[in-house]
């Protein structure tokens, strides 16, 4: 199955993150970021460790749950895009650690240190495999009994970015994301699908926890 390159996705973010940053301004109010982030507050309040957002664009998701939910917890932020991380930098400040990297491959991170673990709308740029070896990787990283939140585009086929883009990303079926989910080492404790407003397509919205085996 093909999807575009790391590079040409980090050319995608690389010339659509001012945009996106705007556009977060927004959307960062909607009741699907209270809702998830004060869900993960809630499951993770007893938990030491950072949360670790792997794909963290212009940083507004740490950003909320530290003005609204844990003023104390270290965050770490993950982006493939230099340009999303010197926008998540400057509006996280200096208590945070913003990283350029990839999701696949936490390696500043140590073995079961995280509290949790965010993926939000970034798993269609990656293969099957690749998405399989990246929930490993996040399990790794999380403390038994550390939370998984993701979101992901549903569906089968590309998406089609239309004049905006040639980027070829992959959507998933809500059984697939589960499935690799499980073979991972998580157990699923959520996972809807619901519409998203102004967009073709439905998003998957998963949370979980990682299996102490």
């Amino acid at each position: 199955m093909k999807v575009s390159s790391e590079e040409e996705v980090q050319g995608l973010y690389e010339e659509s993150a001012n945009a996106y940053s705007e556009m977060m301004d927004r959307e960062i109010d909607l009741p699907v970021y209270a809702d998830v982030l004060g869900r993960l507050a809630r499951g993770i309040s007893e938990l030491q460790g950072p949360l670790v957002d792997t794909s963290c664009g212009s940083g507004h998701m740490l950003s909320r749950y530290r003005e609204r939910y844990d003023s104390e917890r270290p965050l770490v932020g993950i982006d493939l895009s230099p340009r999303m991380v010197a926008i998540a930098r400057a509006r996280l400040s200096s208590r945070t650690e913003v990283l350029l990297g990839d999701m696949r491959n936490l390696e500043d991170i140590k073995a079961s240190s995280a509290a949790a673990v965010l993926s939000y709308f970034a798993l269609h740029h990656v293969t099957p495999e690749d998405a399989l070896e990246a929930f490993r990787e996040w399990r790794r990283v999380l403390r038994p009994g550390g939370q998984l939140v993701l979101a992901t585009w549903e569906g089968e086929g590309t998406i089609d970015y239309g004049a905006e883009s040639d980027v070829v990303a992959q959507r998933y079926t809500k059984d697939e994301v589960v499935r690799w989910v499980h073979d991972a080492g998580f157990s699923v404790s959520r996972c809807v699908i619901e519409p998203v407003e102004g967009l073709p397509m439905d998003a998957i919205y998963l949370e979980g926890r990682k299996r102490v085996q």
